[in-house]
């Protein structure tokens, strides 16, 4: 309301990302807070950079945040400063005076399951968020929406090379076409890691082929919200009771 800016999740820290952000509102001193909703690593590594950009800007994040190999590192060598506030439970366990964007901007933390980093058993934290104006819920690995056709910012050349049927085949010429089967096949990639229609070549060593059935797959995991496959096996699917 008062037409600062709330960044969640920063992506690289390029001058084309800095200047996209900054010209939703009035420049760099518009950037009022920071969240990290996670500990994932791809979504805090360019957190400390946003910070250095936007020094102003008070810095939000899940609980559970650790660094690897080595636990005990300061908050001040992670992100270049102080936490301003973890978030723990939800809006309704905090006040404005703690948080000053929740009377605008709800928020939840997910607490579910755990894996091993090293040798310690680290529990999966994830913060969603609501922003009450808009009814837009935000969040990061716990929901997913994969659109049924090609995103425009993706690299041509690495569409082409994941659509060709086998890894042996010669690079195929550029077409929609060709992009889009790259696009459903780059999408079963992220959310399955091996999916299924993806083979080694028994003829062929070093060879990996797609056989039939993967397009069917993508239409049936395309065009609608779900939770991913990678985070529904490997973390939901520990305690089910606790994410419902």
């Amino acid at each position: 309301k008062n037409g600062k800016l709330w960044v969640h999740a920063p992506l690289a820290p390029t001058e084309e990302f800095f200047e996209l952000v900054e010209s939703c509102a009035d420049g760099p001193d518009s950037i009022a807070h920071v969240v990290v909703p996670t500990y994932a690593l791809e979504h805090k590594v360019f957190a400390k950079d946003a910070l250095s950009r936007w020094p102003q800007a008070k810095l939000w994040t899940a609980p559970g945040q650790f660094s690897f190999p080595i636990r005990s590192v300061s908050d001040e060598y992670v992100w270049g400063r102080s936490v301003s506030g973890v978030l723990n439970d939800s809006d309704e366990a905090a006040s404005s005076s703690e948080i000053p964007w929740i009377d605008e901007i709800q928020y939840e933390t997910l607490t579910a399951g755990t894996f091993k980093v090293g040798f310690s058993q680290q529990k999966f934290y994830e913060t969603a968020f609501f922003h009450k104006s808009s009814k837009t819920l935000i969040v990061t690995d716990s929901l997913a929406r994969v659109q049924t056709t090609t995103p425009e910012l993706n690299d041509p050349a690495k569409l082409l090379l994941i659509s060709k049927r086998s890894t042996a085949d010669a690079f195929p010429e550029d077409t929609p076409g060709a992009r889009q089967i790259g696009w459903e096949k780059t999408a079963l990639l992220v959310s399955y890691f091996f999916p299924e229609h993806e083979e080694l070549d028994p003829d062929r060593f070093g060879v990996v082929t797609w056989t039939d059935g993967w397009h069917n797959n993508f239409q049936a995991l395309a065009g609608r919200l779900l939770v991913p496959p990678v985070v529904r096996t490997l973390i939901y699917a520990q305690n089910p009771p606790e994410v419902r």
